[in-house]
């Protein structure tokens, strides 16, 4: 595995882009897929729930279909493509970017691995405005993490994080639009937009009201902290559910998040695993106070925090090591958003094992 995330240039018309990133990386997907399912059925296993095997997660997903095929006829077309690069079906391939969200469907149990996401707001012109978190999953997802940059005739360029077979999971776009996340877990999961959709959707946007909409006004199939930062410095972070949402702005200064409701009208919803709730309370607070006690909040800085060991394995940057018999997951990749610079700094995780590489817009 390479030290740096393998970067790929993609253009064309959807279903050509789509092809390219399953064409590219097949290889990723193919190894990934598999244990992707295997995960699935191991974890439901390993906590006392019927197993959810492949051909259940794949009924799951197609409910999936028909809203983010009415929310992003373009971004299905792209997935389509991906599934004719890598060699497996359709249903797989949204089942694959449906990893989130299948958890969320079945159970809150599989949830204990957590990304922590953190929000510094520049001045009214936007200088110093800066957006970052750690992407933390199971380690199956590891050696798939990538690098994409999509070249777009109609709207504007983006590059963003992914792992190989997914849309997007975070990243930044040409008109200072960038976007990180937090996975939450409400109770009101059901079919509706998944959340690669939607950060393409977001990454599809050359207004921050847009990209606002383009979470806010759809229908999404479970919850995620959106944190949205445009060109000038806004940042808006969105606790949304499958049906609800709340909206808090760093104000007052630096903010962080992790994976569970801050806002007291949503936390009724919360069905994280109990005991994942502590560690993502760990990070929020361990995260705020780095935020709060550093002077000068730059991205080497973030880079820096996104490094930090407190509460190790399962820290602002977690180590895939067994915990109460299962693995905890690990940081998979770490990501820093400059939106009114136009530049986006991406690394392999665990964050601070791997250099850093900067990509300009």
């Amino acid at each position: 595995m390479e030290d740096t995330l393998p970067t790929l240039t993609v253009s064309g018309s959807p279903t050509e882009r789509g092809q390219a990133h399953g064409e590219t990386f097949r290889a990723l997907i193919q190894d990934l897929v598999p244990v992707f399912f295997d995960d699935l059925e191991q974890t439901s296993v390993n906590h006392g729930l019927e197993p959810l095997k492949r051909d259940r997660a794949l009924e799951i997903a197609s409910t999936y279909a028909g809203p983010c095929r009415d929310y992003a006829p373009d971004l299905f077309g792209e997935l389509e493509g991906i599934a004719a690069g890598s060699g497996f079906s359709s249903d797989e391939i949204l089942a694959l970017n449906a990893f989130l969200e299948l958890h969320d469907y079945l159970s809150d149990a599989f949830v204990v691995p957590g990304c922590t996401s953190l929000m510094v707001p520049g001045d009214t012109e936007g200088v110093g405005a800066l957006i970052a978190q750690n992407y933390d999953l199971s380690s199956v997802y590891a050696a798939a993490a990538v690098v994409i940059k999509a070249e777009n005739e109609d709207g504007p360029d983006a590059i963003f994080y992914t792992s190989a077979g997914m849309l997007g999971c975070a990243g930044l776009n040409d008109a200072g639009i960038g976007v990180v996340i937090n996975n939450l877990v409400p109770s009101d999961s059901g079919p509706g937009v998944i959340y690669p959709f939607m950060v393409r959707g977001i990454l599809a946007s050359v207004r921050i009201g847009d990209a606002i909409d383009a979470v806010l006004a759809k229908p999404r199939a479970s919850g995620m902290n959106y944190v949205l930062c445009d060109g000038n410095g806004e940042i808006y972070d969105l606790e949304t559910s499958a049906n609800d949402y709340e909206v808090t702005c760093p104000f007052e200064g630096p903010m962080a998040h992790s994976n569970h409701y801050l806002q007291d009208r949503l936390k009724p919803l919360e069905r994280r695993h109990w005991p994942a709730r502590g560690q993502s309370v760990l990070r929020w607070g361990r995260a705020t106070r780095l935020l709060k006690s550093i002077v000068q909040l730059d991205s080497e800085a973030l880079k820096s925090m996104l490094s930090d060991g407190v509460n190790a394995p399962m820290g602002i940057c977690r180590r895939n090591e067994m915990v109460g018999g299962e693995p905890c997951g690990q940081t998979i990749a770490g990501v820093v958003l400059d939106p009114p610079g136009r530049t986006a700094w991406f690394t392999r995780g665990p964050t601070g094992d791997y250099p850093w590489t900067e990509h300009s817009l």
